[in-house]
């Protein structure tokens, strides 16, 4: 009797496993079905490495917004590796990358521009404030990072904006407030290269604004519209009817990539 029960007992054990292997199975599959799902679906960053002058390494990522170009470099001879903001655009009439590395102030620290191919990018490094020239070579690289977010919320995009090509270059300021749950007011500076100096300026006014982005045309102007699309840290602004001509001082000009500092 004491053997037909410790054999019984045996079987249901038995079963028991079975059971419990072939549900974990069954688990395991589902949880390698989501993980695969959420691969697929995340949007990832394109990468590149390589060097400045065959010399200095660097590592670069970005994604696109449409015409924007969303991203980091960072300098690996360096001891802390700190990725630095990395804003551009493709240039309309040679398709060109013109990439903006950025400080927190808004200043401008270097220039990349170059056409990537399949699987390299051949280009150039330019330094605002020194005004030296580096070759750029990159290859492209296999690492994977997950792209950021930087669409912001409406609640998230007032405040003051920057951008300087170091103290004697190019410089602007957008600036946005709330006014109420609709309306806003907005007004933008920008002065040329010294010595000149030349003014391109939108004074203050007030409109509605019920999204992250909106059109506007210069009051008694016909063809001088831009627009203007916040991102969590930036803001780009650009012509939308040429450059408009003749609004504002020599080569003075409002658009451009405005980093956010206030």
């Amino acid at each position: 009797m004491k053997v037909r029960i410790y054999i019984l007992s045996l079987l249901l054990i038995s079963l028991f496993a079975l059971y419990s292997y072939a549900n974990s199975d069954k688990s395991n599959a589902s949880n390698s079905t989501n993980l695969n799902e959420l691969k697929t679906d995340k949007k990832t960053d394109i990468c590149w490495s390589g060097t400045l002058n065959g010399k200095i390494p660097i590592f670069i990522h970005y994604q696109f917004d449409n015409e924007v170009i969303i991203g980091e470099i960072t300098y690996l001879n360096t001891k802390s590796k700190t990725p630095i903001k990395l804003v551009g655009t493709i240039e309309n009439w040679d398709k060109k990358y013109r990439l903006l590395e950025f400080d927190k102030t808004g200043n401008i620290t270097g220039i990349i521009t170059g056409l990537p191919e399949k699987d390299k990018f051949i280009g150039s490094w330019f330094s605002p404030k020194t005004r030296q020239e580096l070759n750029l070579s990159l290859a492209t690289k296999d690492t994977v990072i997950i792209s950021k977010n930087y669409q912001p919320k409406l609640s998230e995009i007032f405040g003051d904006y920057h951008y300087q090509y170091s103290e004697a270059g190019y410089q602007g300021d957008f600036n946005l407030t709330r006014i109420n749950n609709e309306k806003v007011s907005f007004n933008i500076f920008s002065v040329t290269g010294e010595p000149a100096r030349n003014i391109a300026e939108v004074e203050t006014d007030t409109i509605k604004l019920t999204k992250t982005e909106f059109i506007y045309n210069v009051a008694e102007t016909e063809n001088c519209e831009f627009k203007v699309k916040f991102y969590k840290d930036f803001v780009f602004i650009n012509y939308t009817k040429g450059t408009c001509e003749g609004q504002f001082g020599h080569n003075a000009t409002i658009d451009g990539i405005f980093i956010k500092t206030k």
